[in-house]
């Protein structure tokens, strides 16, 4: 057991330990029954979530980075490790990078779930190698991010609309989001500097933008957002050297980027496609 988590922190690592038992239980609410199930953890640390997954009857596979907590995850739960596929629970301990990880090939077939606290500065790589990097995609993923991050993950509707971010509109292609709740910093140790908050991403059965459009969505996203206070008509057609009229069809050409839903973004991708792209 270690006795000073904040000394034994890694800062480079992004490593806050979640010390409260209260909100660790709000995660596996979250998460609904998970015995017997593939479930994928990020970063598990010194195991606290960890407990929780095992003790919940999951299939548990951990991939750690900080090789200082081998031997302490290997020990405390020693009982779990090598057990047969078809029992429950199980822990296995998986040495490296997530996103080095090939989880088309761990999960081959296999319906999965991830549950994690992870390090706040690859929250967007870690969302873009689950949602987008990886073929056979989690069925649900449940994170631990800075609470900033998942409100634009997760925009409020207010009087009907939401205003988007490019964040938003990579997560919302494929999965539907929710903001669950929020985690005061001082329910780390050691405490970080902002508030923290649990999202819930449900994959979508099919994307909402083909596989075939998806380069050229974002193409045309991001150049969209290039300058995002700025009405997009002007901005995006200044962009590509075309008329605005070219690419916005029925889309409003006043609006700004953060006002566009995803069917608008889809009518602007085919008339680049259309009318641009050579």
């Amino acid at each position: 057991m270690i006795k000073n988590q904040a000394k034994f922190a890694k800062k480079d690592l992004g490593q806050n330990f979640l010390t409260s038992t209260k909100f660790r239980d709000q995660i596996l609410e979250e998460a609904g029954d998970i015995s017997g199930q593939e479930i994928l953890e990020v970063g598990p640390g010194l195991g606290f979530l960890t407990e929780a997954l095992i003790d919940a009857k999951a299939r548990l596979t951990a991939v750690e980075l900080d090789n200082r907590v081998y031997p302490i995850l290997t020990k405390k739960f020693a009982q779990y490790i090598n057990r047969p596929v078809d029992e429950a629970p199980s822990f296995t301990l998986v040495e490296g990078s997530i996103l080095h990880e090939d989880l088309d090939q761990r999960y081959e077939q296999k319906k999965y779930s991830v549950i994690a606290n992870i390090p706040y500065h690859i929250t967007s790589p870690i969302i873009r190698k689950l949602l987008s990097e990886t073929r056979n995609k989690p069925q649900q993923t449940i994170l631990m991010v800075q609470k900033e991050v998942a409100e634009k993950i997760c925009p409020k509707i207010k009087k009907g609309k939401q205003k988007r971010s490019i964040l938003s509109i990579s997560v919302e292609i494929y999965a539907t989001a929710k903001l669950c709740f929020v985690v005061g910093r001082e329910h780390f140790d050691p405490s970080p500097k902002v508030d923290s908050a649990i999202i819930k991403l449900v994959t979508r059965e099919t994307p909402l933008v083909p596989a075939d459009m998806e380069t050229d969505f974002f193409t045309v996203v991001n150049a969209g957002f290039h300058e995002k206070r700025k009405k997009l008509g002007n901005s995006i057609g200044k962009y590509f050297g075309v008329s605005p009229s070219l690419l916005m069809g029925t889309v409003n050409e006043n609006l700004r980027a953060e006002d566009l839903t995803i069917e608008d973004w889809i009518e602007i991708t085919k008339n680049f496609q259309k009318n641009v792209k050579v």
